[in-house]
């Protein structure tokens, strides 16, 4: 009876201490955001708002002096810190709270004038930039509100130039033309894209047989090459480079977001490109060989070797298989002309594929742009280069910083969701795959040899008359080429 009465005295004296001593070492503010409020609630591009932002003390102690941060998110944080960018939090103020009282709420505002983009997405952080306030839970201090620009008040320059707008009087796409993106995955559960993924129509999905026989489990959407899985989405960070490019070509027409070149086309996704952007020459032979044997009838390389050094392994040889098949592949020229104008890039220099160059939000060809004998034509690609972007994008602090970017980019999705800029010969290459999915679909007899006559004849001459090393035959003309396959008897 002795010990079980000092046990139990010792267990009451634990009791007292816990709900003593340690309840007083949790005792704290702790602030969290608890609402972003915008007004108007509908507002279009240049419009002036209003961001309110309310802050409540939930903590069982008074805070005071610290700052509450507004920012844009354009990117998941694990996107922009495989990146190395900062572009997931641009900051457009920060507001002083002096003191807030336990269950106290305090509310700032800030004016900001609306930026053109399809999706903004708010980030409201309390007690940011210096942690100056001792909180009992430093995890819940973020909250983010997202904000739809109906696409109508999207200026798509990039549309407009190459006449896309005109070519979906005709067609907006078939489903049965498949595109195959070579690329560092796609976000197929984006919903500028979730409707417009290929289906293998031989395999089951989920069942863990290789219903087709073609080497590849459940193979639905297409295969990843970087992870040896079916799901760019699963494993390793997926770079937003492939997203942006499917998006380029197949956005849904939904006049919400942005609108693709080919928007009720199917895009294959094929990954050979790790998180940075990179790829090995077999990895690329192999998404190549996967994408012309599994039914893909145009497939986009926005991709290339750097200068005009072709790279060793088998690429050349699987370009010619592809060609062979009736393949229509398409390439970035690459985005080194200040360096190397005089050729493009490999696999866009190799015989047979369709090498893009790119123009600017005036038309005209951009000096990253590479040319030479080898170029085929040119497409909108943004007034910078891709590597220049990540550049710059790197000592970019807010998003007044950014703006300038941004109205020259040309727009499209990005991997986890949102939307972002996208620049480079890589932007360029998929607005011509997407022309040559649109004159497919509204004639699918036309070859290789079909299409590059008719961009040949249809593009918009600039430059020198005639063909030249800068412009190849010209920008593209979605309108005049889609017209042109459509009345081509085959």
């Amino acid at each position: 009876m002795r010990i079980t009465a000092i046990g139990l005295l010792v267990a009451g004296l634990l009791a007292i201490w816990t709900s003593g001593s340690w309840a007083q070492a949790e005792r704290g503010p702790d602030l969290i955001v608890q609402e972003i409020k915008i007004s108007p609630t509908s507002p279009k591009p240049g419009d002036s708002v209003t961001i309110a932002v309310t802050v409540v003390n939930v903590g069982d102690e008074d805070a005071g002096n610290f700052f509450v941060c507004v920012s844009i998110s354009l990117m998941p944080d694990a996107v922009a810190s495989t990146l190395g960018l900062p572009l997931n939090d641009l900051i457009l103020a920060r507001e002083t709270v002096r003191r807030l009282e336990r269950n106290g709420k305090a509310t700032v505002q800030v004016a900001w004038t609306v930026a053109e983009l399809p999706l903004i997405k708010f980030r409201a952080s309390v007690d940011c930039l210096f942690n100056q306030v001792r909180e009992t839970n430093e995890e819940n201090n973020r909250f983010e509100r997202a904000l739809l620009i109906d696409e109508q008040h999207i200026n798509q320059w990039w549309l407009d130039q190459i006449e896309a707008r005109k070519a979906h009087e005709t067609s907006l796409g078939s489903p049965e033309i498949v595109v195959a993106v070579i690329d560092s995955g796609v976000d197929w559960q984006h919903p500028e894209l979730a409707d417009n993924m290929w289906a293998n129509p031989k395999e089951i999905p989920g069942n863990g047989i290789d219903d087709d026989n073609n080497g590849f489990i459940d193979d639905v959407r297409g295969w990843d090459f970087v992870d040896n899985d079916n799901d760019s989405m699963y494993g390793s960070t997926t770079h937003f480079h492939g997203t942006a490019v499917a998006g380029i070509i197949a956005n849904k027409a939904d006049n919400i977001g942005l609108t693709g070149v080919a928007p009720k086309v199917k895009i294959m996704d094929v990954r050979a490109l790790d998180a940075r952007g990179r790829a090995t020459t077999d990895t690329i032979v192999k998404a190549l060989d996967y994408a012309v044997k599994n039914g893909a009838r145009v497939v986009n390389m926005s991709f290339g070797a750097v200068g005009c050094f072709e790279p060793p392994g088998g690429m050349r040889e699987a370009v010619r298989r592809a060609v062979n098949q009736g393949v229509i592949l398409v390439a970035a020229a690459g985005n080194f002309g200040e360096f190397v104008a005089h050729c493009v890039s490999y696999p866009a220099a190799y015989p047979g594929v369709i090498a893009v160059g790119a123009t600017g939000s005036d038309g005209t060809v951009v000096s990253y742009s590479q040319g030479g004998p080898d170029l085929s034509l040119v497409a909108p690609g943004g007034d910078i280069s891709y590597e220049k972007f990540l550049e710059l994008a790197a000592k970019i602090e807010n998003f007044e910083q950014f703006l300038p970017l941004l109205k020259t980019a040309i727009l499209a999705p990005y991997s986890y969701g949102g939307f972002g800029p996208f620049f480079g010969t890589s932007a360029a290459a998929p607005h011509v795959t997407g022309v040559v999915a649109l004159m497919l679909s509204v004639n699918p007899k036309l070859t290789r040899d079909h299409i590059v006559q008719i961009f040949r004849e249809t593009a918009t001459d600039k430059g020198p008359r005639g063909r030249d090393n800068r412009y190849g035959c010209g920008v593209v003309n979605a309108a005049k080429a889609v017209a042109r396959a459509k009345e081509l008897g085959l």
